[in-house]
């Protein structure tokens, strides 16, 4: 058997655990039917239960509307809570600040804490504001006073009128904060009437909050200025005791207490205004002070307040007492460290222009430098001011300010300078920085560094170019001379020496034959000696002819030479030929190799004619400083000493090339075992002379 919940009835510790989980099971839809009528019950709400929405019926004061945005701020004489009038709501009655209301709607979870969402608003009467909670400055920032309906002391340093509305600057223990107020005819009046004063505001407290729901800022909803109180006596007393400027905040004068002072203009803009005493000057904070000029004689009176440097004064009445010459400026000195007695005065200084930008708010700040000190000066964004230029001197005056970076105004900390510039008469060009400053003297030299490097390039690319021209114009050169050379040669050996030699041959073919007639065996031998001579000869020159007319050793060097010409002197033979190289082939001059090819054509024609053989190989070994040509058979050999004889003219002509590339020719051989030439010549770079 299951019971309602779907647990086994056999099991009593199931049955209680059901029955103890039954209000959590009905809790969130209670809380969704629940009626919530007070407006702490609704602030106590976690985010999850606002998100139920729950409906919520509560009735209080009315201590903030802005008409415009639909807000609302409700206050039950305990708490507070913001109320946004639903899109629902058709008709909405009039009512505002004092109105005893109704409101029905539905909870959201809110931005920060819970609020009503509105539905049905109903006007009940009007009502006073309820008491507010006096609340010291050290608790402005406390999270669970929102929308709370508060007193607390503050300073009022400033209004800003925006419309509908006016915002109030308040100084709230030494924290700034804005107070909203409803705008009204004499809200300015009301304004300078409260201004640099200590007062007790009456609020709402609102808050400007992140998306995490976090505090970051806190401001006030007032109602209407009758709601801050100042809590001095002004009015209601004798004017208090007049005072130096350099008096202010000593042991008998508190920034609770009025005070009196009096001094020159030497500066006025807006709420600011700068007072020269008899020994020093000083800073005073006013509503407004733009009526004032320079060389005015003024009655301030107001509290003291603490400045880093020097003590200001937040002046609630300013009286002109007279008309005096335009003060003059006072040369600033940076070198006896007295610089409290220079904070707010009218001071002067020479110093060289750095830089200058444009700030935040539009003034222009020119950053400055003296001999050991970097001063800003800032100009209103009001004034035009002349070009300058880094590196141009400058006499500025203005205003004088100190700041430090240490964490302490000490006068031994002071590391900067402000000034505030009046106007474009402040700044005089004493004379003109060089044109030749740094940082066109820096793009200057990388401009001049950039066209050496490519200047640099640009000879080196042509050069190498040039180079290589001439190198192709230079082998071309050579080659062309060495052909002409060529056909010179040969045209002189065909005409001359080849003629004579065929002349010579009829000659002693025709002794031989008269001389065989008287002495036929002494003519035979010396006529045979002469013909072996002559056939030599001219075969060499055909050769000679043939190698000079040849382009091979130039296109295809020597080993490329010997693979192409002397496979045509086995070809009619049944002897294999082969011709290997070794190590990096090297270009030699155009004469040694020609000798080295002939060694090697004479050497495998040897073979050819008397070996008997079957292989021929020649051999290429380069070295770094030697060229080996090798030329071996596997014939029937002979016998070198024997050879040597004077009738042996292919050795004698392979010795003979051999010395003329200074060279040693060596001949392996034996009768039965083959023979092998070797030359060893040395490496001469291609144009050096043998």
């Amino acid at each position: 058997m299951r019971s309602d919940y779907g647990l086994h009835d056999e099991s009593p510790l199931r049955r209680l655990l059901c029955i103890a989980l039954l209000p959590l099971l009905v809790l969130p839809s209670r809380l969704h039917a629940e009626v919530l009528e007070s407006i702490a019950r609704i602030r106590s709400l976690g985010i999850a239960d606002a998100a139920l929405h729950p409906q919520a019926d509560v009735t209080g004061v009315v201590i903030f509307y802005d008409r415009a945005r639909n807000d609302v701020i409700l206050n039950d004489g305990q708490d507070g809570i913001y109320v946004g009038l639903s899109d629902e709501l058709k008709v909405r009655p009039v009512f505002g600040p004092g109105s005893r209301v109704r409101v029905e709607g539905r909870v959201e979870p809110g931005g920060f804490l819970p609020l009503v969402l509105c539905s049905k608003l109903t006007v009940l009467g009007q009502d006073s504001l309820p008491a507010a909670k006096r609340v010291a400055e050290s608790d402005l920032f406390s999270p669970a006073l929102d929308c709370q309906w508060v007193e607390m002391p503050a300073i009022v340093t400033g209004y800003e009128s925006g419309g509908r509305y006016g915002t109030l600057t308040l100084e709230v223990g030494g924290w700034r904060t804005k107070a909203q107020l409803p705008g009204a005819s004499d809200a300015e009046e009301k304004a300078r009437r409260i201004m640099q004063r200590p007062v007790l505001v009456r609020g709402a407290l609102g808050t400007v909050f992140n998306d995490q729901r976090q505090l970051t800022d806190r401001y006030f909803f007032v109602p209407s200025f009758d709601e801050i109180i100042p809590t001095d006596s002004e009015g209601n007393s004798a004017p208090p005791e007049l005072r130096p400027i350099n008096e202010l905040l000593r042991s008998d004068v508190s920034s609770g207490s009025r005070v009196r002072v009096r001094g020159e203009v030497t500066y006025a803009n807006g709420s600011e205004l700068y007072l020269r005493g008899d020994n020093t000057s000083l800073a005073v904070s006013a509503y407004h002070s733009g009526e004032f000029v320079p060389g005015d004689r003024v009655e301030a009176e107001g509290f003291a307040a603490a400045a880093p440097f020097r003590p200001k004064l937040r002046a609630t009445k300013l009286i002109r007492l007279g008309r005096g010459p335009e003060p003059l400026p006072r040369l600033l000195d940076l070198t006896s460290g007295e610089f409290a007695r220079q904070e707010a005065e009218l001071v002067t200084v020479d110093a060289d222009l750095l830089s200058s930008r444009e700030g935040v708010n539009g003034e222009t700040v020119l950053k400055c430098r003296t001999e050991k000190w970097l001063i800003a000066a800032v100009a209103p964004p009001n004034i035009r001011l002349p070009v300058f230029a880094a590196g141009d001197r400058l006499r500025l005056t203005g205003i004088c300010g100190f700041t430090t970076t240490r964490p302490l105004p000490w006068d031994y900390w002071v590391d900067g300078l402000r000034l505030r510039v009046r106007g474009a008469g402040d700044i005089a060009v004493i004379h003109r920085g060089p044109w030749w400053t740094l940082p066109r003297l820096l793009w200057a030299l990388g401009l001049a560094g950039g066209l050496a490097l490519a200047a640099l390039a640009w000879a080196a690319l042509l050069r190498r170019r040039v180079s290589v021209q001439t190198q192709i114009i230079g082998a071309q050169i050579e080659r062309e001379a060495v052909t002409d050379e060529r056909q010179r040669i040969a045209r002189e050996l065909h005409d001359t020496i080849e003629q004579n030699l065929a002349g010579l041959a009829v000659q002693l073919r025709n002794a031989k034959q008269r001389l065989l007639k008287h002495s036929p065996e002494q003519a035979e031998a010396a006529i045979a000696l002469a013909q072996g001579m002559l056939r030599h000869c001219r075969e060499e020159t055909h050769a000679s002819i043939y190698d000079l007319r040849s382009v091979l050793l130039e296109q295809k060097g020597l080993q490329g030479a010997l693979e192409e010409l002397l496979p045509a002197l086995v070809s009619r033979s049944q002897i294999s030929l082969s011709i290997d190289g070794e190590g990096k082939p090297r270009s030699l001059d155009g004469p040694s190799e020609i000798h080295l090819f002939r060694i090697a054509q004479q050497a495998v024609a040897n073979a050819v004619q008397h070996s008997g053989a079957s292989k021929i190989g020649v051999r290429l070994v380069y070295s770094e400083t030697e060229l080996v040509l090798e030329i071996g058979d596997d014939g029937r050999g002979f016998d070198p000493k024997s050879s040597l004889a004077p009738t042996c003219f292919g050795i004698r002509g392979i010795n003979e090339r051999a010395n003329k590339l200074h060279a040693a020719a060596v001949f392996e051989s034996a009768p039965g075992s083959g023979a092998c030439v070797r030359v060893t010549t040395p490496l001469v770079p291609r144009g050096a002379a043998l």
